[in-house]
């Protein structure tokens, strides 16, 4: 993961004077609140020209790194049993024509892989686990110890969180010049485990309660009681795109792009991620647990929205979880922000920390400090060479990645 970092909307250094966070999260339904109204809104903040904290910047067809602090989620899960085994399951949703005020009920499970859902503003970019299989905080607990031990030959210490990671593909037809905004969706409910199988909730199979609300298909005998408890959370990227050639990044490669397994684990992509941006089914009419997993990329939205594009000055914004502490665990690339998630269970709400970061010609190796919530990293592939030594690095449209972390 290379290159500078971005900010999701709303950002706010916890070092700075008046941080809570309260300023970041955007819990769905609002606390206090058991059922979703209809009404939520995905962005706390509205999208600005100039905000005060840099957007992050990538290519059509960049890889982008979204990554958050599981905050005990993952490595805790006893703290919290009737929660999903996959710890949550993350949606992404891109749109070059975000709304000022964007409504739950209008995007998520609406708009699918091809545009063609809802109002047919955005697609749905990819799925994936809250839990990337390797993220960990560091505490005493079993979870954490074996992930640490499982990586240490990549440079992981149970002193030092490792951030889970959601590695995402833009579109291939991005306009440079516009702005693409990104919607981090987790859906993080409470089932009951008397009427769901929690094992298949280990692959993101369980309901969304806005699907019954809103009167939707439901295909699979999924019924409203499986759920205890509403609870999701949000944030938001608008990503700058830029052209290639621009950003004096190589297009055309002669050389076989190879996954080079031994990196850092702290500025390392998932392999399994980029071969699909789909972890969790979601079918062409947005109702999970389908057979149609595939992994093609998503074409983008028809319009797009200028860089100059107006949108009022807001405070920033994180999103924030409900278990232990959070670390701060940084990316190395030009986007960042934090998420917080507080919730009532037995474990003290914390704040996740997102960063972006774009690929560029990868200089010297970036350092990896630990961020305090959702942090974005754009990572690049580095090409074999038939000796298998490090060949010149070269990065194009498909072997480029932003980072992003939420939750």
């Amino acid at each position: 993961m290379i290159g500078e970092r971005g900010f999701p909307r709303g950002y706010k250094p916890r070092s700075d004077p008046g941080f809570s966070d309260q300023v970041p999260q955007n819990i769905l339904p609002v606390k206090g609140q058991s059922a979703y109204s209809g009404k939520e809104i995905l962005n706390k903040y509205k999208l600005e020209a100039n905000p005060p904290h840099p957007m992050l910047q990538a290519a059509s067809g960049d890889y982008v790194a979204i990554v958050h602090l599981e905050n005990g989620h993952v490595s805790l899960p006893l703290n919290q049993p009737n929660k999903p085994r996959n710890r949550g399951t993350i949606f992404f949703y891109g749109t070059s024509q975000p709304k000022d005020e964007e409504r739950l009920f209008d995007v998520h499970l609406r708009w699918n892989k091809d545009g063609s859902g809802g109002d047919k503003r955005g697609v749905l970019l990819g799925t994936r686990h809250y839990d990337d299989g390797q993220c960990f905080q560091p505490n005493a607990d079993a979870i954490a110890k074996e992930r640490a031990s499982k990586f240490s030959s990549d440079g992981a210490k149970i002193s030092q969180e490792l951030p889970c990671q959601s590695d995402i593909k833009l579109p291939d037809n991005l306009k440079p010049g516009s702005v693409y905004t990104v919607y981090w969706y987790w859906d993080w409910p409470d089932l009951n485990a008397n009427k769901i199988n929690m094992d298949k909730t280990k692959d993101g199979s369980y309901p969304w309660a806005g699907s019954f609300m809103r009167g939707d298909t439901i295909t699979n005998g999924w019924t409203m009681d499986m759920i205890s408890k509403n609870e999701s959370y949000s944030s938001v990227i608008d990503i700058k795109i830029v052209d290639t050639q621009a950003q004096g990044v190589s297009t055309k490669s002669d050389a076989k792009q190879q996954y080079v397994a031994k990196q850092d684990i702290y500025s390392k992509a998932i392999e399994e991620q980029m071969k699909s941006n789909f972890q969790v089914p979601v079918g062409d009419s947005g109702s999970s647990n389908s057979n149609n997993a595939a992994g093609s990329m998503p074409p983008s939205s028809a319009a797009v929205v200028p860089v100059s594009a107006s949108g009022a000055a807001s405070p920033p914004v994180p999103l924030s979880s409900a278990p232990p502490p959070p670390l701060s665990v940084p990316t190395s690339l030009q986007c960042s922000g934090v998420v917080t998630v507080t919730q009532t269970q037995m474990v003290p709400p914390t704040t996740i920390f997102q960063t972006i970061y774009r690929t560029v010609d990868p200089g010297a190796q970036p350092t990896q400090p630990p961020p305090d919530g959702v942090t974005v990293t754009v990572t690049s592939h580095v090409h074999a060479s038939p000796t298998g030594g490090p060949a010149r690095r070269l990065v194009n449209s498909k072997n480029r990645r932003s980072g992003w972390f939420g939750a």
